[in-house]
């Protein structure tokens, strides 16, 4: 609703695209001639994917230019930027915000610097060590804590998100502007991450190495104990059709990938046929934690 009434606001007009099908939003974008598409990461993949099955290329017959991504933090993942980019043939950027404080907080630019401008003249933002609740420096990796001035309704003071940032200065940007960035957006959440067997994972950090393999579609982390004893994580993959030849290799090589990232952490990784796992239309739920709550 942030983005529907911004755009209003600036004079556009504005196609909600609820209570309709996949299918049909394919159609009005095509039909409508409409220029920009509002989306989480994995809906806007959902939809080229969709058309790609109808024999539509969106890149070339539709008039998208602008894809503006939010919801999830994929949308500051280069593999994933780069994949839509392509898909739609439109630059794509990423945003995020928060219905407690007032919907877009950040924004990334039209020079795409790798991360998000803090709309400062309306936020203040800072970026706190969630151990010591210290303040963190630049290029340090924080806990977002905001104080929301700039909004007429629902101000809040020192409000902690959980969200995972690192502040960078504004000349990291060469648009001009004077507002600090986080690079890489939002970069998870802190009650996000996963222990297994002594070594931290952070699910977007796992999207980051598997949105690097074109072959891939669709992805579940599963996280489960083995004979109550071993924390395990398997990550379930579906494989786009046309790409299965590819997979013995991929499969050794996405293993490895994760493993270097994680300390060496062994990530099992399993094949299921297309169409078995969860595709997406709003926030995508990736991470499936089934061990056994401890008993105290």
């Amino acid at each position: 609703w942030g983005a529907h009434y911004a755009c209003e606001k600036i004079g556009s007009l504005v196609i909600p695209g609820g209570a309709q099908t996949t299918e049909a939003r394919i159609m009005q974008i095509i039909e409508m001639g409409v220029t920009t598409v509002c989306s989480t990461p994995t809906y806007a993949l959902h939809l080229w994917q969709k058309a790609k099955e109808r024999g539509i290329d969106l890149a070339k017959e539709s008039n998208v230019n602008k894809v503006i991504l939010s919801g999830e933090p994929a949308g500051s993942i280069p593999a994933v930027k780069h994949q839509l980019e392509e898909a739609w043939g439109a630059k794509c950027g990423d945003t995020a915000g928060m219905t407690e404080i007032g919907t877009i907080m950040i924004f990334e630019c039209s020079h795409q610097p790798g991360g998000t401008h803090i709309i400062e003249d309306h936020f203040i933002e800072e970026v706190l060590n969630p151990v010591n609740n210290e303040p963190a420096g630049y290029d340090e990796l924080g806990e977002r804590v905001v104080t929301s001035f700039g909004r007429g309704f629902i101000p809040l003071i020192r409000y902690r998100t959980k969200d995972m940032v690192m502040k960078v200065p504004a000349s990291t940007c060469t648009c001009g502007r004077t507002w600090d960035l986080y690079s890489g957006g939002i970069r998870g959440r802190w009650d996000d991450m996963k222990l297994i067997r002594g070594t931290n994972v952070y699910p977007r950090a796992v999207e980051a190495i598997i949105r690097e393999y074109a072959a891939i579609d669709e992805f579940q982390i599963y996280i489960w104990r083995k004979e109550e004893v071993q924390d395990e994580i398997t990550i379930k993959l579906e494989i786009k059709p046309g790409h299965e030849a590819e997979w013995v290799v991929l499969q050794h090589k996405l293993a490895k990938d994760l493993a270097n990232a994680h300390e060496g952490l062994r990530f099992n990784i399993e094949r299921v046929e297309y169409g078995v796992l969860p595709h997406f239309e709003l926030k995508a739920k990736r991470l499936a934690d089934v061990r056994p709550v401890a008993q105290y």
